[in-house]
């Protein structure tokens, strides 16, 4: 399934910029870039979710960083 910037942020109760900045952080791996028209696929919002959890959990984006630098892609 792909999913628009808008309608993934939706599903994570977040505004698109939320989405985009963990992308242009370098949180979802799977997307290197975001560019206009940009689509997010299953794998995407997979990198997606697992971001978001962490960080709604308290984690900072330089944490997350370090915990994905760690994962074996």
């Amino acid at each position: 399934m792909e999913l628009s910037l808008a309608e993934s942020a939706k599903q994570f109760n977040v505004t698109p910029e939320v989405i985009a900045d963990y992308i242009t952080e370098g949180l979802v791996p799977s997307k290197t870039s975001l560019a206009d028209g940009s689509t997010l696929n299953d794998r995407d919002m997979y990198w997606v979710d697992m971001v978001h959890c962490f960080i709604q959990n308290g984690s900072s984006i330089q944490e997350v960083k370090k915990l994905i630098e760690r994962c074996d892609i």
